[in-house]
């Protein structure tokens, strides 16, 4: 197999995981409307004592979503680092892509 074809492959794959990323950030979105729906008809300013009390039984109620962003947003970075990495290395010396594939799987 050529480099190219192994480039196109790299980018092919990039391109399904985004796509599945796509997809799971979707499935979110419906599901914190749903919460957000469920909160605005159940949740009153007179539930809570304080304002904080409010404000952490929000944070409860999202706090997947927000372990999902936080998530999404490391493969991304691991994603665009690896393809920085694999693109540097085409022009650079096999000791040097060596060394470039050693960092590639470092998070």
């Amino acid at each position: 197999m050529s480099k190219e074809q192994s480039y196109i492959r790299i980018l092919a794959a990039n391109s399904g995981i985004q796509h599945h990323i796509a997809s799971i950030l979707e499935a979110k979105a419906r599901e914190l409307d749903k919460a957000a729906t469920w909160t605005r008809l159940h949740a009153n300013k007179s539930m809570y004592r304080a304002h904080d009390h409010q404000y952490k039984d929000g944070i409860r109620i999202h706090e997947q979503m927000i372990e999902v962003i936080d998530g999404i947003t490391k493969v991304e970075a691991g994603l665009a680092r690896h393809l920085k990495l694999a693109l540097n290395s085409g022009g650079d010396s096999s000791s040097a892509s060596e060394s470039s594939l050693d960092g590639l799987f470092n998070l």
